[in-house]
Formats: structure tokens, sequence, C-alpha cells
């Protein structure tokens, strides 16, 4: 019972010290996008000297513009994806921003490329058979700015490119495996540009010397799910200003309530386990 009552004590006490707002949502949209690639105006000598350098050398590269507004959608399903933000169009058309924090997003596509590649190979006959693969590459660039000021916030660049698809295969095929790839770039900036934050409320198992698993003060109210990873950071205050030095990493195993999640311990156990018998503040911040 005294057990008991001293976690209960524990678990309350760091609500308490919880932020509302810790791990708020923000809204996002897509407000300009523009795909500023344009075919380089060729002599005819230029010409055909590109077209037989494509036929000795077996490569091809080839601008994909048809595909502008296939790219767009693709940036705005990563936007979409992220765990802290919420797309929303009404942004665009709110007169109302009081809140800092919501993202406007204009984005600059500077290439769309379907490469291809043949190669001579001679079976077990020894007969000639060309094989050809295809890459899709897509470059983009991002301007993030504040919605209630204006600033810009960050401007990341995301290179994505396909892997590269057989001769049964297409080039258009290779350039839509490229914007899946892109979506999944830019939901991963998202979610480390707003990590999803928490604290240590206690060590659960631990083994001599090391920590094995922890709780830590987040679970499904705030986006907590199995298989979430962290970093663990010891944070100090130095000259009025918040320092974190990262000592080990988790692993959600196992989400048990609105605000409390079981981690497995992935490493740095040692460091942790001393911290926490030091009484010193640990928190979290999601890596993944």
């Amino acid at each position: 019972m005294t057990l008991a009552a001293v976690l209960c004590c524990t678990f309350t006490i760091s609500a308490q010290n919880v932020p509302a707002d810790r791990n708020k949502q923000y809204n996002i949209v897509l407000n300009n996008s523009q795909y500023t690639h344009r075919d380089e105006k060729m002599s005819t000598g230029d010409a055909v000297s590109k077209i037989l350098t494509g036929v000795l050398t077996g490569k091809t590269s080839v601008q994909a513009p048809k595909f502008e507004e296939d790219v767009k959608t693709a940036i705005v399903k990563g936007l979409s994806n992220a765990r802290r933000f919420r797309y929303n169009e009404g942004l665009l058309q709110s007169s109302d921003n009081a809140e800092g924090g919501h993202i406007v997003v204009d984005a600059v596509i500077t290439n769309i490329t379907a490469k291809s590649e043949s190669k001579d190979t001679k079976d077990k006959d020894g007969k000639t058979k060309v094989t050809t693969t295809y890459t899709g590459l897509i470059d983009v660039t991002l301007t993030l700015k504040d919605a209630k000021t204006g600033d810009v916030v960050s401007s990341p660049s995301f290179n994505a490119q396909s892997s590269s698809y057989p001769s049964n295969s297409t080039s258009d095929q290779a350039i839509r495996s490229a914007m899946s790839t892109l979506s999944r770039q830019i939901t991963n900036w998202l979610n480390k540009y707003r990590p999803l934050k928490a604290n240590i409320l206690e060590g659960a198992r631990a083994k001599k010397t090391k920590q094995k698993e922890v709780y830590i003060d987040l679970g499904s109210r705030e986006g907590a799910f199995e298989g979430l990873h962290f970093g663990v950071y010891v944070v100090k205050t130095i000259a009025g200003r918040e320092a974190k030095s990262q000592i080990g990493k988790l692993k959600v195993e196992e989400v048990e309530g609105a605000d409390i999640s079981l981690c497995k311990v992935q490493s740095g156990g040692k460091d942790i386990k001393e911290a926490l018998d030091s009484g010193q503040q640990l928190q979290v911040i999601s890596i993944d």
C-alpha cells in the first residue's frame, strides 16, 4: 500500500507539471507551388550530341513536367501525415491568426527526372539481351513561414529518389515511387522539427546497474504508439538557459493509458539508472 501511494503521488505531481500545450498540434497548409525547371534550348548540334551520348552510354535523363500536379499532391500528403501538424486549407482564409506556430508553406520543385540505363547482358546460350532499369528523381525546396508574422522559420530541401525499376516497368512508375519517397521525407522532417516530448516518470525493470524499462508521461492522448523511438536527455539550467545532454534511447513497448507508456531502454541503461537514482530531471524527445 505504501508503494502504491508513492507511485500515485509520483504520477500526479508529474502530470501537474506538464504544460497543457506541450505537444500541441499546429495547422499547416501549402500556399504556392511552382515548377521552375525548364528544358534547355539546345542547338541542333547539341541535341544530336545528347542523343548520341545516350545511345553510346545507354544512359538517358529526361524531365517529366507532366507530373507537376502529382508532385504537389505528394507534398500535401507529406505535410498531412506529420504528427504535430494538421493540414488545414482554411488557414489561408482565416483573418485571425492570433496564435503563433501555424505554418504556411511555399514549394519550389526544381527537378522531376526519369532516368534510364541500358546494359547488354548475355544469357547461357550466348545471346545478347538488353536490360533497362529506371530511376525517378525529384528535388523540392520548401519555405515554411509563420502564419501570424510571415517570418520564414525554415527552408528544408529534399532530394527524393526511387529504387531502380527493372525492364518490365516504366519510367512513370519510377517517378511515382520517388513521389512516395518525397512524402515520407517531408513527414519525417516535420516530425523532427516539432517532435513529441515527454518526461521519464520513474524506472520500471532494472538489472544490476542498468535500467531496462521506464515509464514516461506520454500516452494515447498525445499520440504515443508502440514502436515510437525517443532520445533520453539530462536537462540542466545554465545561466538561465536550458541545456540538454543525450544519454540514451528508448522505444515504446506498450501504451498503458492516456498519459503513460512503458518503454524499453535501447541504449544508455547505465547512465539512465544513475540519473534516476540521483534524482536528475530526464526528458525524452521523439527521434523518428
